[in-house]
């Protein structure tokens, strides 16, 4: 976008002002300059338009008063440079002495005209030609001729006349200078609050579109060196331009990653309800119970060992919160940490049933029968591939596996 310049001549100020004026009162429908503003301009360029045409009578007639004042200086310069030349003139014939040169002004020795090129000069030198010539014929002296000193005279008081006019016209001309300097600032400042209505009015157009539209309100534009040039082709909407940003690939980190167990909180539950039947069957099935505990065994080992992933019929999501999560492809088991060794016996909960006579046997076991109280029959079964679970360097007791009619024993108690 061309950027503006505030005129700066007197010319272009009215200029700008009266194509405002005149833009506006065409286009009354809108209130393009407020009319506040639009008074505030009328005024102000009507007084400025009056001091215009003062300042430039004055000038006019200061100019053409000073083409005769010229003519009129060179002939009371010529008629005083010959009365000096003439006055020399007899000093060297001897008809006059020299010491009469010092009622002149003029050195006796000195036999050259003085310099005459100023106004003031020119006034200083024919005072003292007059009063020297005047003092001479006064003290008995012959009155020089051609020029007589009364020519001189008429020439010089002509020339004092036009010089007393031509200054009158060149301080007139002066004071309504001072006049049209003085009304320059107001009107630049009404010129910049001008503009800015209109620029701000038409603020919405397109650039092409709003740069002619200021421009038939009198604001000038000028474009700057190298740059192009508004068209009507700059109005016309650009094409979206898509930029397909690459995906970001985070680093990732190779530090150990540390986990934060979150422990689920202790939901209490219902105690169920114990009928005398299945007292009675828990008190059967203590002595068995506890024999199997008591030759499980609690090793501690100073090694540590690695966590363990158990299988399960329903594996349970472990949510982990570290500083570089990485994805998880497989769902791990909740690893709970805890000062004591614990006995671990993972179980399938599932949904109580009513059992009858009828119901089927949980398990079928295909090992020959055995009585509840054998325990030489109980055989521990560990698989071999079965890692050991760390729980704080130490390692817990292993439960040996129950039979079949343990585990459907224990589910009728329960139930």
């Amino acid at each position: 976008m061309p950027y503006r310049r505030l005129p700066n001549t007197d010319q272009a100020r009215v200029r700008a002002l009266r194509t405002a004026l005149d833009e506006s009162d065409r286009q009354h429908l809108q209130l393009v300059i407020s009319y506040k503003t639009q008074h505030e301009a009328k005024v102000l360029l009507q007084k400025f338009e009056q001091a215009m045409g003062l300042y430039k009578q004055t000038y006019d007639n200061q100019v053409n008063s000073n083409k005769d004042f010229q003519q009129i200086f060179r002939n009371a310069r010529l008629y005083i440079s010959h009365f000096i030349q003439v006055l020399n003139l007899a000093v060297q014939r001897s008809e006059i002495k020299k010491e009469y040169k010092k009622l002149y002004h003029l050195d006796p020795e000195d036999f050259s005209v003085p310099d005459m090129v100023s106004s003031e000069s020119l006034i200083e030198w024919g005072q003292n030609i007059i009063e020297g010539e005047a003092l001479r014929m006064k003290a008995g002296g012959v009155p020089l001729y051609n020029p007589a000193i009364a020519k001189v005279k008429v020439h010089y008081d002509i020339f004092k006349e036009y010089r007393d006019n031509q200054l009158f016209l060149q301080q007139n001309t002066a004071r309504y200078a001072d006049k049209v300097n003085v009304l320059r600032q107001p009107v630049d400042d009404l010129i910049v609050d001008i503009w800015n209505q209109i620029e701000g009015f038409f603020n919405e157009l397109p650039p092409f579109s709003r740069m002619e539209s200021c421009k038939a309100f009198g604001v000038i534009y000028y474009y700057r060196r190298g740059e192009a040039e508004l068209t009507p082709a700059d109005d016309l909407p650009k094409p979206i331009e898509i930029i397909e940003e690459a995906p970001v690939v985070e680093a990732i980190s190779e530090s150990p990653v540390e986990t934060t167990i979150e422990t689920e909180p202790i939901v209490e539950m219902e105690a169920p309800v114990v009928t005398e039947e299945q007292i009675i069957l828990a008190e059967e099935l203590t002595p068995a119970i506890d024999a199997a505990v008591e030759e499980e065994s609690f090793i501690e080992s100073p090694v540590e060992a690695e966590p363990v992933q158990m299988e399960t019929e329903e594996e349970v999501p472990v949510i982990m919160e570290t500083e570089n999560i990485l994805s998880v492809e497989s769902e791990i088991q909740t690893v709970v940490s805890i000062e004591k060794p614990v006995e671990i016996i993972l179980e399938t909960i599932e949904e109580p049933q009513a059992v009858t006579e009828e119901s089927p046997l949980l398990f079928e076991p295909e090992i020959p029968e055995v009585t509840l109280f054998d325990d030489n029959e109980i055989v521990a079964e560990v698989a071999e591939a079965e890692p050991e679970l760390k729980l704080n360097g130490a390692i817990p007791k292993k439960r040996k596996k129950r039979n079949a009619k343990q585990d459907e024993l224990l589910s009728l108690f329960f139930q």
